[in-house]
């Protein structure tokens, strides 16, 4: 067993957890009576700050990560070789897995009392956001486990093992035959079922992700559908740069020396299943950039032509936020990545699909972090407006221009100590999480599950 690994994962997993103590309060036994909060509350005029982004975040980036992997892995079912990923495709999974926690946790910490949260949840109030967001992230989760369950099983069917577990996990990867004699044969993979599952899974709680935003009372209806849209490709383009960050450092430092092929540089990751990664990673990253700026220019544009937003236009592109826009997402989100995933596709160069990650992930902070506090940076003055349709619902309407009073007012955004806590914990115990797979379970092509199953 690798010492340094196991360092690793024992320090940050500590590191982290301590820090998320930390941050939940000095007084544990109070915790499950509601009398004290999972973190300090947000009481600011913009009250989702670092804990709403978090999970949002995360989540994407989790979501994607497997979705991206089992759409190569369904399409490719039948032609593993074919498959860029097919070998590490348990380590992808298991990223996503790891990914996706720090974004369960922050779904529960921002109901902030854990009585309220224990309520919501046994009562199932069908109206609530936050209790969509845990059960979706429930549905995820278990998708994703089913899959490296799977794949696991692909590795015990070869065994030929006997005993009733093992020969479950390796019906997992086999074929469920309906045959009705002289009437109907169907046969149905079960592998392909539980991919299925979890794409569906998946699409869906990024979509509701994007309603959470999108049909907020302070914004308008015809953003709700576009939100949707941009957290689906989103968590594309976040998947694309979290396995090109990590899967090209742990190629990398698995690697002696790269090998070189024709004048390219190919990655010696047993891996790479003989394709050169950097060119699928680099196309696949481009495209989804290029997506994202389009549902950018599509964004502006609907927010600029109507005439309910287009305030939040002007601060977007020329006011308070006018910085995070245009460094943070236009030129840092989209110009450098396609950039670099363009180097990295041409020249199959490991250090700029690196950073074209990097660039990617920074900018897609950015982006979720403009779509939380944008929709709710803004509060109108309430009255009569002569632009108003008669018996208007919007309850945030325009105040009238004849009264000579400022049509609305900016609100402040802050986030909470006690939020940078928890974001910070969460990302250390993600580290711990992921190479904590990595110790234990048969992540690698060449490595097997010897005990109790599925621990290599």
């Amino acid at each position: 067993m690798n010492k340094i690994l196991l360092a690793w994962t024992i320090i940050f997993i500590l590191l982290g957890g301590g820090i998320l103590f930390y941050g939940m309060s000095f007084n544990p036994s109070a915790w499950f009576n509601g009398e004290v909060t999972f973190t300090e509350p947000n009481d600011e005029p913009i009250p989702w700050g670092l804990l709403v982004i978090g999970y949002i975040f995360f989540g994407i980036i989790g979501t994607g990560v497997s979705t991206y992997n089992s759409l190569y892995e369904l399409f490719n079912k039948n032609h593993k070789d074919k498959n860029p990923f097919n070998k590490f495709s348990l380590r992808n999974e298991w990223l996503a897995l790891a990914v996706l926690i720090p974004g369960w946790i922050m779904v529960f910490a921002s109901t902030y009392k854990p009585a309220e949260a224990m309520y919501i949840y046994l009562s199932f109030r069908d109206t609530s956001r936050i209790a969509w967001n845990g059960v979706l992230y429930l549905l995820v989760g278990i998708g994703i486990i089913a899959e490296i369950l799977l794949l696991i099983g692909e590795k015990i069917k070869k065994q030929n093992k006997r005993d009733p577990i093992s020969r479950f996990l390796g019906w997992l990867s086999s074929e469920l035959k309906i045959e009705i004699p002289g009437m109907l044969r169907i046969v149905l993979g079960i592998d392909a079922l539980i991919i299925g599952y979890a794409i569906v899974a998946e699409v869906v709680l990024d979509a509701n992700l994007g309603s959470v935003f999108g049909y907020l009372s302070t914004w308008v209806d015809e953003f709700g559908p576009f939100m949707s849209i941009l957290t689906v490709i989103l968590s594309f383009y976040g998947g694309i740069a979290m396995i090109a960050l990590v899967s090209t450092i742990y190629g990398k430092l698995k690697s002696n020396k790269p090998i070189e092929v024709k004048g390219e540089v190919k990655v010696q990751d047993p891996s790479s299943n003989g394709v050169n990664i950097y060119k699928i990673l680099g196309r696949d990253g481009i495209l989804s950039t290029i997506a994202i700026g389009f549902l950018m220019l599509w964004w502006m544009w609907l927010t600029a032509t109507n005439q309910e937003t287009a305030p939040w236009a002007n601060i977007l592109l020329y006011g308070v936020y006018s910085i995070p826009f245009w460094v943070g997402i236009v030129i840092v989100g989209i110009v450098i990545p396609i950039i670099l995933y363009g180097i990295a596709y041409a020249k199959s160069s490991a250090k700029a699909l690196i950073a074209s990650a990097v660039f990617s992930l920074i900018g897609m902070f950015s982006i979720v972090t403009l779509a939380d506090i944008l929709p709710q940076s803004i509060t109108w003055y309430y009255t009569i407006s002569p632009i108003s349709p008669a018996n208007s619902n919007w309850v945030y309407e325009l105040r009238s221009i004849f009264n000579h009073g400022p049509l609305w007012n900016l609100l402040p955004f802050h986030i909470p100590f006690y939020d940078e806590v928890w974001f910070v914990g969460s990302v250390l115990l993600l580290l711990g999480v992921y190479t904590l797979g990595v110790l234990l379970l048969p992540l690698e092509e060449e490595e097997e599950p010897k005990h109790v199953w599925i621990f290599k």
